[in-house]
């Protein structure tokens, strides 16, 4: 399948090549928000955030840690 998201991790030679068949036939070749798509500058925007928020968890005491924890801790259930 034709496919010119060069966003997504999947494509290569611009074809569409999910490893499962499943995420195959979902595919939209074309299109920035494919449901196939795994998009590489999302992922590199993860990669910024995750560290900066870890900069940031270092400069925080320990009475901060335990509250931010629990934040997160609640926002999952």
């Amino acid at each position: 399948m034709n496919c010119n998201n060069t966003h997504c991790l999947w494509n290569a030679f611009d074809q569409c090549c999910t490893e499962s068949e499943e995420l195959h036939v979902a595919a939209i070749p074309n299109t920035l928000d494919c449901p196939s798509a795994m998009r590489s500058d999302h992922q590199e925007a993860m990669i910024s955030i995750i560290e900066e928020v870890d900069e940031m968890m270092y400069r925080r005491n320990f009475k901060e840690l335990i509250e931010i924890h629990k934040f997160v801790k609640d926002q999952r259930k």
